[in-house]
């Protein structure tokens, strides 16, 4: 009886979290509604564009870098995905006692478009992360160690940006 107790109380727990869309973050590859793209990257050889083209390959999106002019590339049949530089910017957030920054504001962003067939699908957007980190004066290395770590944190989640407004495009 206790067994079916516990057993009833399950199924109800993870009914409900499902119900909620409750899922484990990152345990599911987001499906952009499209077969093929074509990118058109600023930085094509950059840790952003090897995330973003590793996730869409995981997506099942078969994708082919061009390069082009603006009319060539929104005249293409096939949707173009054009990705720019990617820009990182940081400012001091707090000081310390002594009138050094203690903590900084990084902030990593992209403008992304999308066309198809002479017909923008996604306008010019910019896509951005925000972090926080402190600064410690007394590991200047570690520091440096600690603000890559974060970068590479804030280029998936980006990534991931960047997927689900492609799957949120309407055709």
């Amino acid at each position: 009886m206790v067994n079916c107790i516990r057993l009833l109380l399950l199924l109800l727990l993870s009914s409900s979290l499902i119900s909620c869309g409750y899922s484990l973050r990152g345990g599911d590859a987001i499906n952009a509604r499209f077969d093929s793209l074509q990118l058109n990257l600023s930085q094509p050889n950059s840790e952003f564009s090897r995330l973003l083209r590793r996730s869409l390959e995981v997506a099942n999106v078969s994708i082919a870098l061009i390069t082009g002019t603006e009319e060539e590339i929104l005249a293409s049949t096939i949707p173009v995905l054009a990705v720019s530089d990617e820009q990182v910017s940081t400012r001091p957030v707090t000081v310390n006692s002594r009138a050094r920054a203690a903590q900084y504001e990084m902030r990593l962003s992209i403008t992304i478009v999308l066309g198809q067939s002479n017909q923008l699908l996604i306008e010019p957007e910019t896509l951005f992360i925000d972090r926080t980190y402190f600064e410690d004066i007394e590991n200047i290395a570690g520091n440096r160690e600690e603000v890559e770590i974060i970068a590479q944190e804030m280029r998936r989640e980006l990534v991931n940006q960047v997927m689900r407004r492609l799957e949120a495009v309407e055709g």
